[in-house]
């Protein structure tokens, strides 16, 4: 016999098989067959979440996305390709520093010595300098012709010895004098000149190995700008396109979630009535509700549950449709 709180069991044998549940547990069960089917009856007519099911995109963000595309279109591909000129420009000077780099092999590769003595050489033997000289040189061979050969020769007449060796050699001693004098000065004048000439071309040497130093330096430093600018165009470029997919793929997505919830929305509906129904269909269907019993033959037990185990399952059945 059960109690309360325990079921009772009662071992038969060879009784024919009897189910349905005991007369204790149908106003129980029958409590709870009708309220499952109150509340079946109640919502079938219902319909599905009416809801929301998805936020979507704001205004304001629908506003920011159009906004990046704009300027990634505009601003960003217009910087992108601006760098990317820019760059290609200064790139073009690696060829001016390769040319430049050559000068200066040439440069330096080349007998500094003998180059500049070429020079210095030029700048003491040019028909200027030789025009100094004649100049300079041209008051001693007056005073000697003018001056110091006749004054000879009217010392020589004044004594009878006009033609006389005394006065040739007198003669001779001014004139080899005169030319000592024309020969020192215009050596002299040329080595001033050849030295001028030589410190002149050394310094041409190195202005020039320093201008063609500087334009490789330049040019070098100009190409590497260019290099850089083309990578920074470059990224520029990608990075435009990246905001351009970025806003994209916002924009699907956010297409993606309607489409979901309204698939969801439809789903819900389509199979409410079918979902109540079963539902409803686990309450008085779906167990085999005080089912005992034995078959002919056959030892069984036959178990009835306790008043509380009835309770229980029976509000727990009608609680599905709350």
């Amino acid at each position: 016999m059960g109690g309360l709180f325990s079921g009772s069991s009662k071992t038969t044998t060879n009784e024919t098989t009897d189910t349905g549940p005991s007369k204790f547990q149908l106003p129980y069960l029958q409590s709870a067959f009708d309220t499952a089917q109150g509340n079946f009856n109640s919502q079938k007519d219902t319909p599905w979440f009416q809801g929301d099911l998805y936020a979507g995109m704001s205004d304001a963000g629908k506003a920011d996305l159009s906004t990046m595309k704009s300027y990634a279109t505009g601003q960003g591909l217009s910087t992108a390709n601006k760098l990317s000129s820019i760059g290609s420009s200064l790139a073009g000077f690696g060829d001016k520093a390769a040319s430049a780099l050559d000068s200066l092999q040439e440069l330096s590769s080349g007998d500094a010595t003998a180059e500049n003595l070429k020079a210095a050489g030029a700048y003491a033997d040019n028909p200027y300098i030789s025009g100094q000289i004649d100049a300079v040189n041209r008051d001693v061979s007056r005073s000697l012709a003018e001056q110091t050969l006749p004054g000879i020769d009217r010392a020589a007449s004044g004594t009878g010895n006009l033609n006389s060796s005394r006065a040739g050699v007198a003669a001779g001693i001014a004139q080899r004098g005169a030319e000592d004098r024309m020969a020192d000065t215009a050596a002299s004048i040329r080595s001033q000149a050849f030295n001028n000439g030589l410190s002149l071309a050394q310094q041409d040497r190195a202005q020039k190995l320093n201008a063609v130093n500087s334009a490789v330096s330049g040019y070098t430093g100009l190409a590497g700008m260019g290099i850089d600018s083309l990578n920074a165009g470059t990224a520029a470029g990608y990075g435009a396109f990246n905001v351009l997919n970025s806003a994209n793929e916002a924009e699907r997505d956010d297409r993606q979630g309607q489409l979901d919830a309204d698939f969801q929305e439809w789903e819900g509906a389509d199979t409410r009535a079918s979902d109540l129904l079963q539902r409803y269909y686990d309450i008085i269907g779906g167990n085999q509700w005080g089912t005992y019993g034995t078959s002919k033959g056959t030892s069984k037990t036959k178990s009835k549950p306790s008043l509380m185990q009835s309770l229980t399952q029976a509000a727990s059945a009608a609680a599905a449709f709350a």
